[in-house]
């Protein structure tokens, strides 16, 4: 039988009303006829190209009329259509247990497959991906930190946030570490607060125990520090500190101690019930002096060590552009942030260059993550990366740097079938990744359209 990518929509509407099994379709084979593959491997796209989807998988692929046909098997005719894999967010925060249950619906309907959870309460974070490995719930496949380990003591009100775990010495840190592994989470994240010696004893304690950190680069030390004690990902470009920017200047030691004295005046407001005061981040003093120390030679160099240690970088530039959207700001304040933005798209594709290799991720809650993924995207195309090298960002890069190439990431025989099948060219428009026909996760079909029907229910 032939019919188009519409007909499949009843079959995803009763899947994510009843929030069936994440299990892969085990009943017909969906055959996709005329195709254009856009694979992510970095070959050109493979038009008229017949994908079969088994069993949850790519059973087979191959030119149109060349490809065999199984039994029974559901044909959609996907001519003037484009397939590419299901795409990763590898920065967001669940929040809470029902906050991320809500968005799960809108994550896969708007194509996002897997996340990369960067913070959120342990008890909650390891009960959404367990429902999901195990098939109770339907939603993207997770990867997940548990709390962000924060150099303590905290303030009353941070310290009984489960988002966040406050280490106080180098033992505490060390167990932090154990426990957090023991617990199953797949990576430890360290924020901004950590001190010099709780980081490294972070690090060391993750090394010993063979398991990932990843986050921030605390002020306390450098980013070339971070890359060099094993650090797995930079986020933010560091942090909202500056970190990469700063370890590029010619006066590296002098702005870190100004970003490491306004941290603390930050945390002592906190100790004092005040609202933190970071206004001193976003002055001209400093990003003036940030943009006018920069040194290509040292700059050049710190890419270099990420590379040469396997530093993967996570820039989530739509949410560092937007912590600019203050009232506070003076003409000259803001004049110099428009030109630290545009500093930050000049350095990532700086470190793209000097293969470091760089992720999508957008942070924030993930009510939010699909529609800022696309502007992120749009970001790294903007910044100098080629359309396919942007998509890479949220598809191939992602299953690399957590070793599951061998069944995620890219449209290949024998791969998981995350996929999406697209109305228009991702490589002419990179925005057309939001035009959606058809989303597969593990072989199951959740049309675009099938969310805003979800919701009328």
């Amino acid at each position: 039988m032939l019919f188009k990518v519409s007909s499949l929509m009843p079959l995803a509407v009763s899947l994510l009303v009843f929030a069936l099994p994440l299990k892969p379709a085990l009943d017909k084979a969906i055959v996709l006829k005329d195709v254009t593959v856009i694979d992510c491997t970095g070959r050109s796209p493979q038009r008229h190209m017949t994908v079969v989807i088994a069993n949850g998988r790519i059973a087979a692929l191959g030119k149109t009329g060349q490809v065999k046909i199984p039994g029974g098997a559901e044909l959609v005719e996907a001519s003037g259509k484009f397939l590419i894999p299901g795409l990763w967010n590898m920065h967001v925060h669940s929040v809470s247990y029902q906050s991320a249950k809500k968005s799960f619906s809108l994550l896969l309907t708007n194509g996002i497959t897997g996340v990369r959870d960067m913070g959120a309460p342990l008890d909650d974070v390891l009960r959404l991906r367990k429902e999901i490995e195990e098939g109770q719930t339907l939603g993207p496949h997770m990867v997940v930190a548990g709390p962000l380990l924060e150099g303590g003591p905290l303030p009353p009100h941070l310290a009984r946030m489960p988002l966040l775990r406050s280490v106080s010495n180098e033992e505490d840190a060390r167990q932090a570490v154990i426990s957090l592994k023991g617990s199953g989470v797949d990576f430890v994240k360290v924020d901004d607060s950590l001190p010099r010696g709780l980081f490294f004893a972070v690090a060391g304690e993750a090394r010993r125990q063979n398991i990932p950190f990843a986050g921030h680069i605390p002020p306390a030390i450098s980013a070339g520090e971070a890359s060099d004690a094993g650090q797995k990902s930079v986020e933010h470009l560091g942090g909202r500190h500056y970190g990469v920017l700063i370890a590029c200047s010619k006066r590296e030691a002098e702005l870190q101690s100004e970003v490491l004295e306004i941290m603390k005046g930050e945390r002592d407001a906190a100790f004092r019930g005040q609202d933190p005061d970071d206004g001193r981040l976003f002055r001209a003093n400093l990003t003036r002096a940030l943009l006018e120390t920069y040194s290509d030679g040292k700059a050049a160099a710190l890419f270099r060590r990420f590379s040469v240690n396997s530093t993967w970088l996570v820039p989530t530039l739509v949410t560092m552009r937007g912590l600019w959207n203050r009232k506070d700001l003076s003409k000259e304040d803001v004049r110099y942030g428009d030109m630290i933005k545009a500093k930050e798209l000049e350095v990532v594709n700086a470190m793209r260059r000097a293969h470091v290799k760089v992720m999508a991720g957008t942070d924030g809650p993930l009510d939010s993550a699909a529609s800022a993924l696309s502007e992120e995207l749009a970001l790294f195309v903007q910044a100098g990366f080629t359309p396919m090298e942007a998509l890479q960002t949220a598809t191939r890069n992602p299953a690399e740097f957590l070793g599951k190439l061998d069944r995620l990431g890219t449209v290949e025989r024998g791969k998981i079938a995350d996929l999406l099948l697209l109305d228009a060219n991702p490589l002419e428009e990179i925005g057309n990744t939001k035009k959606i026909a058809v989303v597969f996760i593990a072989g199951r079909a959740i049309p675009k359209s099938s969310h805003s029907e979800l919701h009328d229910q």
